[in-house]
């Protein structure tokens, strides 16, 4: 029973849905359960059926359902929440196993260039071109935080007119801290949803909705929003939170008009 309920974490599977899944392994014994006896969805596979699961030594029939989920991290369970014949596994999202980079010069005189090597490796569940592809977007999303600072009273910057650099020229401090700092009422629209830090889950599925930045997303309210394909109430309390955390706002219970957010 250990090996069944701890083996299963470490199966790779692929898949292009964003919900939730169910697959179920139903075998008879004595026999070695590998990842290829676990009966999945059509639109997910194991990327090695060999990987081992659990051998069964006598002569019985378990059946086990299981619940596969896609996301990004790690996530350590609770046991205590545990129906009887349940059991939680910690689950690790991570399928890049290593990275490598190298710079090279290329040309000669004022013509010389650099070029960049990437070097990726994956468990299986995305390609390399895919890990770096999403690694890029993040990227991009991260200095959307700055779109809106600007200098004056309460800013996150402000101008240190006591201190100066080595060349005797004042300085400009720029204090980074938590978005939720910026002036009431001066969020951007250009703030995209990826600044909330929600899980896969809730995150996937504002995208599918074309929800694309903070703006939008207010644009819900807490009941329009339950209406969104697999986004539950669960994922509406991650968004409200995260939103006022953050951001020191809330999804309206109502749906607002046009811009209403703003002021």
């Amino acid at each position: 029973m250990h090996d069944a309920s701890v083996n299963p974490k470490e199966i790779v599977l692929k898949s292009d849905s964003n919900d939730i899944q169910e697959a179920f392994l139903s075998v008879t014994g004595p026999k070695k359960v590998t990842a290829g006896d676990i009966s999945l969805p059509p639109h997910v596979k194991t990327i090695d059926d060999s990987q081992y699961v659990a051998t069964i030594t006598q002569p019985v029939s378990p059946n086990i359902e299981l619940k596969i989920e896609k996301d990004c991290g790690y996530r350590i369970e609770n046991s205590n929440g545990c129906g009887d014949g349940q059991f939680f596994i910690d689950a690790v999202f991570m399928p890049v196993q290593n990275v490598n980079y190298s710079i090279h010069l290329f040309g000669n005189g004022r013509a010389a260039r650099e070029i960049l090597f990437i070097e990726i490796w994956t468990n299986g569940s995305l390609t390399p071109h895919e890990a770096l592809r999403e690694a890029s977007e993040k990227l991009i999303d991260l200095p959307t935080s700055f779109l809106d600072v600007k200098c004056g009273a309460g800013s996150p910057i402000e101008d240190d007119e006591d201190s100066s650099n080595s060349t005797g020229s004042p300085s400009l401090r720029l204090r980074l801290g938590n978005v939720s700092k910026l002036e009431e009422g001066k969020l951007s629209e250009n703030t995209f949803v990826d600044q909330l830090e929600l899980p896969a889950r809730a995150f996937n599925c504002l995208k599918r909705a074309e929800i694309h930045t903070i703006a939008d997303s207010l644009n819900y309210s807490r009941e329009d929003s339950l209406k969104i394909r697999n986004f539950g109430q669960k994922s509406v309390d991650q968004v409200s939170k995260a939103l006022w955390e953050r951001f020191a706002r809330e999804l309206p219970n109502e749906k607002p008009g046009i811009n209403q957010w703003k002021k």
